[in-house]
């Protein structure tokens, strides 16, 4: 339920920020929203093998490059194996999430947005009694579809930390198959 709960709460929050993002009128924004969408395409295990062997890796991986500002290594799946999981899920799970709300972000009426404008209400007003209410079914659609996948996430954790250091990263789909 962790797992569950930790991806939920970071594309839940996530989505609806690139969403607002990608909804704003830019240079190159098929271009820009082709690449924010680009990493739901990446097969589970191929994700988490990159994750695991070039990002997280404590003497190889990107993040290693923290020993160049003088800071210890990290070792993610030794050391925080359940953020690390749902971090990697995260990031698979974060473009769907964006699409999802940013298509319902375009079906907002435009009127409602710039009444708002004109009678003073500032932005934080404006997200928090228009925008966000008028995300709600598309937040609960997400959610629901979401939780579906996330119950049987299993190649992740296969790859990454063999439901270890313990049971620190298993789930029931992993206990099925071991």
């Amino acid at each position: 339920m962790l797992l569950v709960g930790g991806v939920l709460v970071i594309t839940i929050a996530g989505g609806v920020l690139l969403a607002i993002l990608l909804d704003q009128p830019m240079w190159g924004q098929g271009i820009v929203r082709i690449l924010a969408i680009a990493s739901f395409f990446v097969m589970p295990t191929v994700g988490a093998l990159v994750w695991k062997n070039m990002f997280m890796n404590p003497v190889n991986g990107l993040f290693a490059a923290a020993k160049a500002l003088g800071l210890q290594p990290f070792d993610f799946f030794a050391q925080a194996p359940l953020a690390s999981v749902i971090g990697m899920v995260a990031w698979q799970w974060l473009p769907f999430a964006t699409l999802i709300l940013l298509t319902a972000l375009q079906s907002l009426d435009r009127e409602q947005l710039e009444a708002a404008e004109m009678d003073g209400v500032g932005p934080v007003s404006t997200f928090f009694f228009i925008t966000l209410p008028h995300l709600a079914r598309a937040i609960t659609v997400m959610v629901v579809i979401q939780t579906i996948f996330l119950l049987s996430v299993f190649a992740e954790i296969l790859v990454t930390t063999n439901g270890g250091p313990g049971y620190a990263t298993t789930n029931i789909t992993y206990l099925v198959y071991a």
